[in-house]
Formats: structure tokens, C-alpha cells, sequence
């Protein structure tokens, strides 16, 4: 009598954990959908650029501002979001080593191109870009959701396949493809955290 009151304890707690991991997988889906959107149609927006018959200083000025836009955005829904409905400790704990890992990587590319190691041209430096966006979801794919790993997988590979074999499209590639992937994960974990409620 008492083995089976305690299987029954043991199974409303497991059906408790699973649901508190649902409802923050849902939540997490949620918050997060509006950066992948953001970030993509700035992406759209910001690689045919280079297309157009434009100087460099405003292709330059273009992109830190476009840049600029978007920090402001991410940074504003980030901040309203802790303050309305904060990721619990241990998510954040695991957010925070990634972005940690994610800035060394950064700092790791910036020395190459400064040391001269890896080249520095402007279309390096978009493929640079996608390959950073890839490693940075690879990182939260294996802190979060595999949708994100996927499509950080499928990123390095577009990115790749285009620098080498379509150098000349690279732009508009980057712009349509990519920016419209981060927009379709974007679409996509919204819905999942609507449909998970």
C-alpha cells in the first residue's frame, strides 16, 4: 500500500516538472520569437545594400544604423520582458555561459582580422557575419529548443555554399534566404508558443 502511494507521489511530481518545463519552453518560445523576426528583416533589408549603386561610406553608415535600430529594438523587448515575466534562474544561468561563449568567439574573430589572419573585405566580412549568427544559434539550439539548433546548422551551410559557389548572388541570398529564415523561426516559434498554451 505504501509502494503504490508512493509510484503515485513520484508520478504527480514528474507530471509537475513536465509541465513547468512546457510552460517555460512555451514562454521562452514566445519572447523569443520577436528577435528572430526583428533581426531578419533587418537582415532583408541591410545585405542587397552592397547591390546598389551605393559608396561604401553609406553602405557603412547604412548597416551601423540599421544595426543601431535593431540593438534598440532587442535591448527594449528584452528589458519589458524580465521586468513582466523573468526566464526562471536556471535558464538564465545557461543564457549567460552562452552569450559568454558567444562574445569569445567574436573576440577570437575580431583578433584573426586584425592580425591579418582571416582577410578583410566587405563580403568577408557578411559571410563572417552569417557564420556568427549560425555558432550564436548552434549555442542556443543546445541551451533551448533544436529548431534553433537546425536552423543554425542550415545558416554555416547557406553561408558556406554561397561564398564559395556564388559569390556574385552572395547578397541577395543572404538577404532572402537568410534574412527570411530568421523571419520563417521567428513565424515559427511563435506559433509553437501559442499552440503549446
Amino acid at each position: 500500500m505504501s509502494e503504490q502511494k508512493y509510484t503515485r507521489s513520484e508520478i504527480l511530481e514528474n507530471l509537475s516538472h513536465i509541465k513547468t518545463l512546457t510552460n517555460y519552453k512555451t514562454e521562452y518560445c514566445k519572447q523569443s520569437s520577436v528577435y528572430f523576426i526583428v533581426w531578419g528583416i533587418i537582415s532583408m533589408i541591410a545585405y542587397p545594400m552592397s547591390s546598389f549603386s551605393l559608396s561604401s561610406f553609406t553602405i557603412g553608415v547604412s548597416w551601423f544604423t540599421l544595426g543601431m535600430i535593431g540593438w534598440a529594438i532587442t535591448l527594449t523587448i528584452y528589458f519589458k520582458q524580465d521586468k513582466t515575466d523573468p526566464l526562471p534562474l536556471f535558464l538564465r544561468t545557461q543564457l549567460r555561459y552562452t552569450s559568454i561563449a558567444l562574445f569569445v568567439i567574436l573576440a577570437v574573430f575580431l583578433f584573426l582580422i586584425y592580425s591579418g589572419l582571416l582577410p578583410y573585405t566587405f563580403e568577408n566580412i557578411l559571410f563572417y557575419i552569417v557564420l556568427l549568427v549560425s555558432i550564436m544559434y548552434l549555442l542556443l539550439g543546445i541551451v533551448l529548443t533544436k529548431e534553433i539548433f537546425f536552423m543554425g546548422v542550415w545558416l554555416s551551410i547557406l553561408g558556406m555554399i554561397t561564398f564559395f559557389f556564388f559569390p556574385n548572388v552572395m547578397n541577395i541570398i543572404f538577404a532572402v534566404i537568410g534574412g527570411g529564415s530568421l523571419v520563417l523561426t521567428g513565424l515559427i516559434l511563435k506559433r509553437k508558443g501559442h499552440g503549446n498554451e
